[in-house]
């Protein structure tokens, strides 16, 4: 397990008048406006996120181990970055995210956070072992990793004196091995559709107190019923702040959906009845087939729908490089999608492209490449298309 962190609770904010005491009567001044270290690196707080910083620094003032859950998009990063900030000199601080957010992280601590030193502790064992060696004693103020590595290195890292420990998406958690003394974990789920989960992370936060997962679940297993809601209302008011898109955003247009009904190519029409003309015993069966097997009929149909290209045996030209005017005409809705970028485009739009396959796409960006559409990949599964 992980050492605990300092016990007091003592720091200064550089622009504001705010200060915490260890002592048993906590001063504490309310943020009313942005403080000038944010307003310093050029970013602004929304009113909600300037709520959601004051009311970290109370709990942390407090002792009271917290779940920031606000609904995703609403900036818990951003958030839980400003919130170490304004702890200066309070670390060394240990984030701990999925691998595949940590280039996000390393992003916004450089863009809230630019004189903190950041630490980004990945790689095989020899270089994080080299990594903590070379930073003893310890100069940096944030250890940016993932949580798998936190567990596989709890014996390397135990000796530093952890003030805070932040967990981003930390719904995943199953159990507790964390001794650090003050912990802020991050979820945009609903925790209260899952009772489990909720569990788990209580007893992450306050094992002493939440340490029966039975007796939790059978307490609130009505939770349809307005007195047990009010009770784990009660019960997590300390410990859970959670504000939605639609209570902070008041003034936002509702979303609108625009289902388009797109013409298949000719090549995706042979690819379909190909698929049909194949299967054709399985989807005739009076038992209705197997379900596996129609299951992948349906993926394979949803694939042609999608691009034809997506299928090993697609056209390729002799260079193996998928030609760019046919790679866009042989699906019908990525012909559509190129005339509505260049519309959009030219309207000065910004444009979100989601897409359930990877492989999809990675046929997508090469569309986009031909069609001299800049793109860029901010993370992992979501491309921007400009």
């Amino acid at each position: 397990s992980l050492n605990k962190g300092p016990t007091s609770r003592t720091g200064v904010l550089k622009g504001t008048e705010w200060a915490l005491s260890g002592e048993p009567r906590v001063q504490r001044m309310r943020l009313s406006e942005q403080p000038d270290f944010v307003t310093s690196t050029g970013g602004t707080l929304h009113l909600y996120q300037l709520e959601g910083l004051n009311w970290l620094r109370f709990s942390w003032a407090q002792g009271t181990d917290t779940i920031l859950a606000d609904e995703m998009g609403l900036g818990k990063t951003i958030q839980t970055i400003v919130f170490l900030y304004s702890l200066f000199k309070e670390g060394p601080f240990l984030v701990s995210a999925p691998l595949s957010t940590i280039i996000n992280w390393e992003r916004e601590f450089e863009m809230w956070a630019p004189d903190f030193y950041v630490v980004t502790y990945t790689g095989d064992k020899d270089r994080r072992k080299e990594d903590l060696q070379t930073e003893a004693p310890i100069k940096f103020h944030v250890l940016l990793t993932s949580y798998e590595l936190v567990t596989i290195d709890q014996t390397a890292l135990k000796s530093i004196d952890w003030a805070c420990l932040v967990v981003d998406e930390a719904h995943r958690l199953k159990n507790n091995q964390s001794k650090i003394d003050y912990k802020l974990l991050l979820t945009g789920t609903p925790l209260q559709n899952n009772l489990e989960e909720l569990f788990h992370l209580l007893n992450f936060l306050t094992p002493n107190r939440f340490n029966n997962l039975e007796g939790f679940l059978e307490e609130f297993a009505d939770i349809s019923k307005e007195d047990q809601i009010k009770k784990l209302h009660d019960l997590l008011g300390p410990h859970m702040l959670r504000r939605l898109k639609a209570d902070v955003f008041k003034n936002m247009p509702a979303k609108t959906e625009l289902i388009v009904r797109v013409e298949l190519s000719p090549m995706q029409k042979k690819y379909y009845k190909l698929i049909l003309t194949k299967n054709f015993e399985a989807l005739n069966s009076k038992g209705g087939g197997n379900q596996v097997s129609l299951l992948n009929i349906m993926m394979d149909l949803k694939k042609c729908c999608n691009h034809p290209y997506l299928f090993p045996e697609s056209p390729k030209t002799p260079s193996g490089a998928y030609e760019g005017s046919a790679l866009t005409k042989a699906s019908g809705k990525l012909t559509l999608l190129q005339k509505m970028l260049r519309k959009l485009k030219e309207q000065g739009h910004r444009v979100l492209v989601f897409s359930q396959v990877r492989l999809h796409t990675d046929t997508n960006e090469r569309a986009f490449t031909h069609a001299h559409t800049r793109w860029v990949s901010p993370c992992a599964d979501v491309k921007l298309v400009s």
